[in-house]
């Protein structure tokens, strides 16, 4: 099958077992869009023209800042910032500071790292159902992976219709993935509660601290990592 992505680092993410193998492939995605924008980017006038636009949100503007190169961040930003000037006219009443006030909530979190990861995840997430269908050995490591963040289950069921004929196998074993990795992680939750109860605390005492972190990054995404 022709995919329109490599699927290397699908088969990659979903054998290391180590959390959504989803949110791993957009770890990669960001972590080399980052160094992108940091890099060639800061020359090349289609991505600055780009960045003008659409700048960065609040966690990308971070990860640029840490990249290490504050002067190509800092040119980028430097032009970022005449445009955000230019698009600021004076106002003198209430009816139109309303209105620019509109206009900046709508430019003012826009991210072109964002905007290009996620075109890349879509491609990620139908590439998913299409290999469940057409690669013999996935739906195994499909069904021994730990399961998905909420975010990223949602975004897989969009696509389910993309395994084709294997697209009612594809559903199920989607939800029943996610509904057991789910159980396990509110299981876990469970028992860490129950070491501070004294009436039990000895039968509990292997819960770890870990159950608050899976159950975080099971909800909500890679967020804690350590």
């Amino acid at each position: 099958m022709q995919y329109h992505i490599q699927t290397t680092p699908v088969w990659d993410a979903f054998r290391k077992k180590d959390g959504c193998p989803i949110c791993l492939l957009y770890e990669r995605i960001e972590n080399r869009l980052v160094k992108q924008y940091l890099g060639e980017a800061v020359m090349e006038p289609d991505y600055r023209i780009k960045v003008n636009k659409r700048g960065f949100c609040t966690r990308h503007l971070l990860k640029l800042y840490d990249g290490g190169n504050k002067l190509g961040l800092a040119l980028q930003l430097n032009t970022r910032t005449e445009n955000v000037i230019e698009n600021i006219p004076s106002v003198s009443n209430a009816k139109q500071a309303k209105k620019l006030a509109e206009k900046l909530t709508e430019t003012l979190d826009t991210c072109v790292i964002c905007d290009e990861a996620e075109e890349i995840m879509t491609r990620y997430c139908y590439t998913v159902a299409q290999m469940f269908d057409a690669e013999n050995e996935f739906p195994k490591v499909f069904a021994e992976s730990t399961g998905f963040c909420m975010p990223h289950f949602a975004s897989l069921l969009k696509y389910v219709s993309y395994a084709g004929k294997s697209a009612q196998k594809y559903a199920a074993a989607l939800t029943a993935k996610q509904l057991e990795t789910l159980k396990k992680t509110n299981s876990d939750l469970e028992r860490f509660t129950k070491r501070f109860d004294y009436n039990s605390s000895d039968k509990f005492s292997g819960a770890t601290d870990d159950a608050i972190k899976n159950s975080v990054n099971k909800l909500k995404g890679f967020i804690i990592k350590e």
